[in-house]
């Protein structure tokens, strides 16, 4: 499998008090979940939220001009983090194993 995540940043919104290692700790599991990529990142952004009842991380991607969005709520940032990243990769092999797959435009 040839890697065609994006070199692109990821562009981070926080809410509450959310330490520096969380944003660190999300970012590189959503670098981890967009190798499973099926064509070119385009986009992403990743939201962590320690201000809502429990803590809260919201990825949205845009993959050859798909948006993919996925959230994931858990008892702390990292838990939820660990099931966004779950939920993300989980989104991406359904994607790549469409049989109508054609995101990148290619017959």
């Amino acid at each position: 499998m040839t890697y065609i995540g994006s070199a692109l940043p990821v562009h981070v919104r926080t809410h509450g008090a959310v330490p520096p290692e969380a944003t660190d700790y999300a970012v590189a599991k959503l670098d981890a979940a967009l190798q499973h990529a099926p064509d070119p990142v385009v986009a992403s952004w990743i939201t962590l939220d320690a201000a809502a009842p429990g803590d809260r991380v919201d990825a949205h991607v845009n993959i050859g001009g798909v948006h993919v969005h996925v959230h994931a709520v858990g008892e702390t940032l990292q838990e939820a983090t660990d099931l966004m990243q779950e939920r993300l990769r989980s989104r991406l092999r359904r994607i790549r194993r469409r049989p109508t797959h054609s995101m990148s435009g290619s017959i």
